[in-house]
């Protein structure tokens, strides 16, 4: 009898230490989520959440190609690069690369498809590309080219004419848009955007954001004034705004104007979209999605609400 009380014993004892494990072990996860879902300022956001920096080794010498987990080929011929003082580079070469073709990851990157005077852009795919060697950026021989094969599939495919162009991305001094590359090239087939690289922007140190984009689609629809005005103070939240168009690869930021205030003078009215908002308060996310079909001088507007970084991602990829 007592080695069966014993047994028992044994047996609750096992049971109970496995229910404590499972619970520090849930407690653990809790408490991580917590952590994460804490931002010390809107830049911290985009840099918890936005997507991911690759990288990749190159033989400097001999070249070679790599493929991302996204499906962009990045091709690199023989002795493509040199330092920034002439030097020719061997061994290998790394190569730092980010492709972002969803809606979401543009917003979530910071990286939405307006021009410098925030006119919007259906987007083919944007990417970064950076060199490095011996812990030094590296410029692009001016006789060679990379090549950036990017899937359509992925914007909702290759646009019916050959009117995709090459865009380099311009962040100066607080001015932040997509400019046309007289650099670089782009060309279609029937699966992708052919991206050629002859030369890597200045400061090489900071690598290049480039972007295939149709800068006429939104042409066929007449412009308007769309003003989104928040209700809650958005000082308060260092609040930022985009539009995420239905049906089409776009995600515009929209700057405030006056305290409250978005205006957006070039919406196409005809066309829906959801007005993105969220902000850090207190080292916590609040956030708004208010869905719009564009009509002439609509005025919309909208309240910042307490949310969890995953509700937030969850809705904006339902947007995708």
């Amino acid at each position: 009898m007592v080695t069966y009380y014993c047994i028992v014993n044994i047996i609750f004892m096992r049971v109970f230490i496995q229910t404590l494990l499972v619970l520090a072990t849930a407690l653990t996860i809790s408490c991580e989520k917590n952590i994460d879902h804490r931002y010390l300022t809107i830049n911290d956001f985009y840099e918890k959440n936005g997507v991911a920096l690759q990288s990749y080794a190159i033989n400097g010498s001999m070249g070679g190609s790599f493929t991302t987990p996204q499906g962009t080929k990045v091709t690199i011929p023989a002795n493509a690069f040199k330092t920034q003082s002439g030097q020719a580079v061997t061994g290998n070469v790394t190569v730092e690369f980010k492709d972002i073709y969803r809606k979401s990851d543009m917003l979530l990157s910071n990286k939405p498809t307006n021009t410098l005077s925030g006119a919007p852009l259906k987007s083919g795919g944007e990417f970064y590309i950076k060199s490095v060697w011996d812990n030094s950026a590296l410029v692009l021989d001016p006789a060679k080219q990379i090549s950036i094969e990017q899937p359509a599939s992925l914007t909702n495919g290759v646009d019916s004419i050959n009117i995709m162009q090459p865009f380099t991305l311009f962040d100066t001094s607080g001015i932040t848009g997509w400019t046309p590359s007289i650099a670089d090239s782009l060309r279609t087939d029937a699966r992708s955007y052919i991206y050629k690289i002859y030369k890597l922007n200045d400061p090489v140190e900071e690598g290049n954001w480039l972007n295939c984009d149709n800068a006429t689609f939104f042409n066929a629809y007449p412009k308007t004034h769309l003003t989104l005005q928040q209700l809650n103070n958005p000082e308060e939240y260092n609040t930022q705004v985009f539009l995420i168009f239905k049906n089409i690869t776009t995600t515009v930021r929209v700057n405030m104007a006056n305290i409250g205030t978005f205006p957006y003078y070039y919406a196409p009215q005809g066309l829906e979209c959801t007005m993105v908002a969220f902000g850090i308060k207190n080292d916590k996310l609040y956030s708004s999605f208010v869905p719009i079909k564009i009509t002439a001088n609509l005025s919309v507007n909208f309240s910042l609400k307490e949310t969890t970084t995953d509700k937030f991602i969850a809705s904006l990829r339902a947007l995708d």
